[in-house]
């Protein structure tokens, strides 16, 4: 009985249930059972309580098979013999029509020496023609019944199979005292693994001047063999499947590493391998998503409670999440936000400039690691990851390339000169790189390039030409900050030379 379900606390993995039922009480001890739960259900968690006009005593819990006692799986199976008989009916007489059809045929042909009159011929011919007319529309009208009752009879077919898998359900039986014959509403909740929700975002910029539009939005999922009907609906950061025992930190003893070798390996004089390394990127966290719905008003956002482990979000109005439905998209809430806008060019090894929001004031949203849709001038122009854990001061969010603001790249002349009597080669490279802002807006905006750095001291580098830029000689790096008006440019020099044994060489870009 789906229809019970009051609530679910979903929780990014896995859902707590609350159901209600009224029950007719005799005054003493009643024993009270909620029926045909489903099987996975914690038996630990499940939590029960009565409306004031009794008291519980106990609650078990126990699975148990549902079989023929179950109406659903019995109207299933009654539904599937009616069907199959109706099929076999109407095989029977789309064979009859064929025989028939035979028949009418094999008397038609003329038999040797046989000499038909026109009279006779012409009644044959419209007989023939009548009746194998009526029977290829009665055949075809046949077959048409018997597809349409071969898929009804897959489909129930398949909602057996599916009970069959689910057969074994949970029962709950509570024990309670009431003072007198009554009405009572008793309320239990369990928690249960098959469901959860899957954060993700929709960010619109409107322009560069305006502020940045950050919706939270969660694609809800369950897999529990029951549909929630209209049901209250609360989304919760926290997660009760994960472990709540407290790591023990104990000794980390050092010692030399000594590869073990087996006695036949000795022999073969082959060395142990050594253990492989995980890399930190096959531990990284990924949400995948493909969830796009629409900004609703602020009357629809939810309200939010912070506890010390958790936020939750209780949604204004009541959702129905089928069984198996590949997630379902809800809003959460939508947030304006001041965003520092400003443009980043990497020309050396992108030829676009992309436009990036730093977002300072965040750290209140409560988010969470998920994609995000970026919608900026009202356009669709791509997906990002927002992960709140690698946010520093702010929390930065690219909004995608814009064509209207371009840095060119240009190379120079080369210069290399081997001298006669010397052991060296300098080579100088140089490029000059151009911005030009084609918006309406004045931009700001960061252009980025390198200077090689050695790590070889007979391999020297001198930077001839920066134009001003902050160089970072560690990594090379060439950082320009400006800005620009519409329609202005700006221009910089990168030059370098690198000085290196004339018998070497050396990749110089």
């Amino acid at each position: 009985m789906a229809d019970d379900i009051t609530q679910a606390i979903v929780y990014l993995s896995g859902a707590q249930i609350t159901r209600a039922r009224k029950f007719r009480l005799k005054e003493g001890i009643n024993k009270i059972t909620f029926k045909d739960l489903p099987e996975d259900m914690n038996g630990q968690s499940i939590t029960a309580s009565s409306d004031g006009r009794c008291v519980v005593l106990s609650v078990s819990h126990t699975v148990v098979n549902a079989g023929a006692g179950n109406k659903r799986i019995s109207g299933l199976y009654a539904k599937r013999e009616e069907l199959s008989d109706m099929l076999k009916m109407e095989r029977n007489m789309f064979n009859v029509l064929t025989e028939e059809e035979n028949l009418i045929r094999k008397n038609a042909q003329t038999p040797d020496g046989r000499v038909f009159r026109s009279e006779d011929m012409k009644n044959a011919v419209l007989f023939f023609r009548e009746r194998m007319a009526s029977l290829c529309n009665e055949k075809f009208a046949s077959q048409k019944k018997i597809e349409k009752l071969t898929y009804e009879l897959s489909e129930i077919e398949s909602q057996i199979g599916m009970d069959d898998r689910n057969k074994r359900r949970s029962q709950v039986d509570i024990e309670v005292h009431s003072d007198s014959d009554s009405e009572s509403e008793l309320t239990i909740s369990y928690f249960i693994r098959n469901a959860g929700w899957i954060p993700y975002y929709d960010v619109r910029v409107k322009d560069i001047v305006s502020p940045l539009s950050l919706s939270s939005k969660a694609s809800v999922y369950q897999n529990t063999g029951e549909d929630w009907n209209n049901i209250s609906m609360v989304l919760s950061t926290g997660n009760p499947s994960l472990s709540g025992n407290l790591p023990d930190l104990r000794p980390w003893y050092l010692d030399f590493y000594e590869p073990y070798v087996s006695n036949a390996r000795m022999k073969q004089s082959f060395q142990a391998a050594p253990l492989a390394k995980v890399s930190a990127d096959s531990l990284k966290e990924c949400v995948a998503e493909d969830c796009k719905a629409p900004i609703e008003a602020d009357r629809f956002a939810a309200s939010t409670a912070e506890s010390v482990a958790s936020v939750e979000y209780t949604l204004p109005v009541p959702y129905t999440i089928l069984s198996s439905e590949n997630g379902k998209a809800v809003d959460i809430l939508t947030h304006e936000l001041k965003a520092e806008y400003q443009y980043i060019c990497v020309r050396k090894l992108e030829k676009d400039v992309f436009l990036v929001a730093d977002v300072k004031d965040w750290a209140h949203l409560n988010l969470l690691a998920g994609s995000a849709n970026i919608f900026f001038e009202d356009k669709y122009v791509g997906e990002i990851t927002i992960d709140p854990r690698r946010a520093e001061e702010g929390l930065r969010i690219s909004l995608g390339r814009d064509k209207n603001v371009i840095v060119t790249r240009v190379r120079g002349k080369d210069h290399t000169a081997e001298p006669m009597l010397g052991q060296s080669t300098k080579a100088s490279r140089e490029w000059t790189l151009t911005a030009k802002n084609l918006r309406k807006q004045k931009i700001d905006i960061i252009v980025e390039d390198q200077i090689p750095v050695s790590v070889n001291k007979a391999i020297t580098v001198d930077a001839a030409a920066v134009s001003g830029a902050e160089h970072d000689r560690d990594t090379g790096k060439l950082t320009w900050k400006f800005s620009l008006d519409p329609a202005a440019s700006k221009t910089m020099q990168v030059k370098y030379t690198v000085t290196y044994p004339k018998n070497k060489t050396v990749i110089l870009e």
